[in-house]
């Protein structure tokens, strides 16, 4: 879990970060990456209200 909440640290200073996260095929979901390439978090970043919503979490490892 340490891993996960240091990857969402990151995404919530810039969800749009293009060196830290990646586009998917719908523009308003985004996934980053953690615990060195063994897990991927998809969110929705939702900017009026500052909120970076958590849709999945998958984990290798």
């Amino acid at each position: 879990m340490d891993a996960l909440g240091k990857g969402m640290a990151v995404v919530c200073d810039d969800p749009y970060d293009p060196l830290t996260t990646m586009a998917t095929h719908d523009p308003m979901v985004r996934r980053a990456d953690f615990g060195q390439g063994r897990g991927f978090v998809t969110y929705v970043p939702i900017d009026a209200a500052y909120v970076v919503r958590v849709v999945d979490i998958i984990w290798v490892g």
